[in-house]
């Protein structure tokens, strides 16, 4: 079992000497309300305004983004901090990783499905599909720790409204594309498996949030080179064409499978540090909390999600029933909370 190291440069350190639930609860909230919903739904979304196209890229902006955001907050995991123990930190990364292993693969899992549901049918739709992570954790938690685990009766009937309440406030969907929204579903099977398996692994080996998040995104890392070189290998080769094609030839490379255009080295990065910043807040949270209040507060801060893509990246006004949705799912949290204190 590892000490917990200190991390300077972390939330952990930064956090350290303030009341850790509400706080890093509170703060892993908002930055992945705010930052990572805008960094994310822009990587997947952004168009240049030449409207150039890549001519070597053939990994579609899912994989992309999956497999930047490990790579980057591997990097930041082992570089951003002052003492530079670097030896040290991969020697303790690597002693845990086989604990770690398979709450990493939910981890590639539930990003890359999660990328891939964004893309094809948006923010509501998306979270829609996850507003059962709460039940599905809770059946998780059952069937892997027991009976003994989970609360009371009471607390776990607030799940339901908790649970309504996130469907309802993102029920709102323009498109609806059947492969999207299976990666959807498959991604809110990932994040629960995640929230169980990742718990008991830190609990078992007494590591960090920071240092078991760090674990994890170096086998996703690994996972998604492996996965990308396979899709290399396997893909049909695409032609290129430059910006000086025409309108009528670019729209038709689209349909043959010409690669996306390329992303700003800006916002790859921001994407890659607000994603480190959010995950680093997550599994130190998880090691705060059971799964099941983990889920509860993870349903909330999708709720918050909904809300700032709404406002940050347009579409209709929020109906009668998201309005009522958000109310009753807010509700269904502070039931929660104090169900769970009685």
């Amino acid at each position: 079992m590892l000490g917990a190291e200190i991390d300077t440069f972390s939330p952990a350190s930064f956090l350290s000497s303030l009341p850790e639930i509400p706080l890093v609860g509170s703060t892993w909230v908002i930055s992945s309300a705010i930052f990572t919903t805008f960094a994310t739904t822009s990587f997947l979304t952004y168009e240049p305004k030449n409207n150039e196209i890549s001519r070597s890229n053939q990994l579609s902006r899912s994989v992309l983004l999956t497999l930047f955001r490990f790579f980057g907050s591997m990097l930041l995991g082992f570089l951003a901090k002052p003492n530079f123990q670097i030896l040290q930190r991969i020697r303790e990364t690597k002693a845990v990783i086989p604990n770690f292993a398979i709450p990493a693969i939910f981890l590639f899992l539930a990003n890359f499905t999660n990328s891939i549901s964004l893309t094809r049918i948006g923010i509501p739709l998306t979270y829609t599909s996850k507003c059962g992570i709460p039940l599905i954790t809770l059946l998780l938690t059952m069937l892997v720790e027991g009976r003994k685990a989970l609360p009371s009766a009471l607390t776990m009937v607030t799940l339901i409204p908790i649970a309504l309440g996130i469907a309802a406030a993102a029920w709102d969907s323009p498109r609806f594309d059947t492969f999207g929204f299976l990666a959807a579903i498959m991604s809110c099977t990932a994040q629960s498996l995640l929230n169980v398996t990742s718990k008991r692994a830190i609990s078992d080996t007494g590591v960090s949030g920071a240092q078991g998040q760090r674990a994890m995104v170096t086998v996703g890392f690994a996972i998604t080179v492996i996965y990308t070189l396979i899709i290399s290998i396997f893909s049909t080769p695409t032609r290129k064409i430059d910006s000086s094609t025409s309108r009528e030839q670019q729209q038709q490379g689209k349909r043959l499978g010409i690669p996306k255009i390329e992303v700003p080295v800006w916002l790859t990065a921001f994407a890659v540090t607000a994603y480190h910043v959010e995950y680093t807040l997550s599994f130190m949270f998880v090691k705060l909390v059971s799964p099941i209040s983990f889920a509860t507060s993870d349903a909330i801060r999708r709720l918050s999600i909904i809300i700032s893509g709404h406002y940050m990246f347009g579409g209709t006004s929020f109906s009668r029933l998201n309005i009522f949705g958000v109310g009753l799912a807010l509700s269904g949290a502070l039931a929660y909370s104090f169900c769970s204190n009685l």
